[in-house]
């Protein structure tokens, strides 16, 4: 984590989207290859992967060690990945509201507080023009 001239701390994550394996009436309405997305970051030393993913009752946190996957690319062969830099506010406090999708586990994680997302599809178009800084 590093730190700006302003002590804010900033988080480097990895937004990934998939398919999913799990068969729901709404993937019907969804773009089969935005149809999951989940959250990963490096751990502090760097030797391992943190993946935060929300499942439909569930949110599984789970480690990975570098070793095993030296980039993010070999941790998740198949899907769209995209990164983003989070901007966090320790001294900010923003009430986030969702149904604790997938979506809305990945908007937490980023500190995005946008009601209007909640498609993977539309997380991936606001973090494709917002890549930079996320206000948290």
């Amino acid at each position: 984590m590093e730190k700006d001239e302003l002590n804010k701390d900033y988080e480097d994550w990895y937004i990934v989207f998939a398919k999913s394996d799990v068969r729901h009436w709404v993937f019907r309405f969804l773009d089969p290859c935005f149809q999951h997305c989940y959250a990963v970051k490096e751990s502090p030393g760097g030797q391992f992967w943190i993946i935060v993913n929300s499942r439909s009752t569930y949110t599984d946190i789970t480690i990975k060690p570098k070793l095993d996957f030296p980039h993010i690319r070999l941790l998740c062969p198949d899907d769209v990945i995209l990164p983003i830099r989070a901007k966090i506010n320790a001294d900010s406090y923003k009430w986030h509201f969702g149904l604790n999708t997938c979506v809305d586990v990945c908007k937490g994680v980023i500190g995005l507080n946008n009601w209007r997302i909640f498609t993977p599809y539309q997380l991936y178009r606001w973090i494709n023009g917002h890549q930079t800084f996320v206000n948290r």
